[in-house]
């Protein structure tokens, strides 16, 4: 019996502290550890795809001054790191790592706290001469411009020049209490679906067994 595509998990997770230790990735550990990485399962590949994120507290870690003052007190995490291996480029890996950042991040014991997100875009990604906009869907209402969005929950900075395109790649996004449910649910069905397209790819390329 063949199981579904959007139930079959095709990577093996690792998280791995400061001191080197790895460990099988669980939310928590993802912001405990700040790292994983992401390994194509029964593979003989090298791990494919890594992130890395970092809580700002101004204690242990940089901190940032916050871009939506009128919510009050808010924690503050960075995306540092978004990176996949060029031979599984375009697959829609880097869109489930950014929702299991965010998953991890708004499921976590500070669910009852305000969150702020701060992401440089450093995406390279040209097509017939133009930069593509690879986080349209993971950073609603991101565009790769130098107008500033109306939406209250997105403030762009750091301007950026690539192929004569100028755009702010510096994005900070607030994650309101009120709005918890909501997000949850938006990443949460975003990653089901690049999942079931992913698995659909691997197994049409031998890559993933579905019997």
């Amino acid at each position: 019996m063949q199981l579904l595509h959007e139930n079959i998990n095709p990577f093996t997770i690792i998280s791995q502290n400061r001191y080197e230790r790895t460990e099988s990735f669980t939310p928590q550990r993802l912001i405990d550890y700040g790292n994983a990485y992401y390994y194509l399962t029964n593979t003989s590949y090298d791990y494919i795809s890594k992130v890395v994120i970092s809580q700002c507290d101004g204690i242990v870690n940089e901190e940032y001054e916050s871009r939506f003052k009128h919510f009050g007190a808010t924690t503050k995490f960075c995306i540092d790191k978004l990176e996949v291996s060029p031979t599984f480029e375009n697959r829609g890996i880097m869109t489930i790592m950014f929702c299991d950042v965010m998953l991890a991040i708004l499921n976590s014991d500070l669910a009852n706290h305000h969150m702020e997100l701060k992401f440089i875009n450093t995406s390279d990604l040209l097509r017939d001469g133009k930069i593509v906009n690879v986080y349209h869907n993971v950073l609603p209402y991101y565009e790769l411009t130098t107008t500033h969005p109306t939406n209250s929950r997105i403030s762009l900075e750091g301007e950026r020049t690539k192929s004569n395109i100028r755009f702010y790649q510096d994005v900070y996004k607030i994650f309101p209490i009120k709005t918890r449910d909501e997000d949850i649910a938006y990443y949460s069905s975003l990653r089901r679906d690049k999942m079931m397209k992913l698995n659909e790819t691997l197994t049409k390329e031998g890559l993933l067994q579905t019997y």
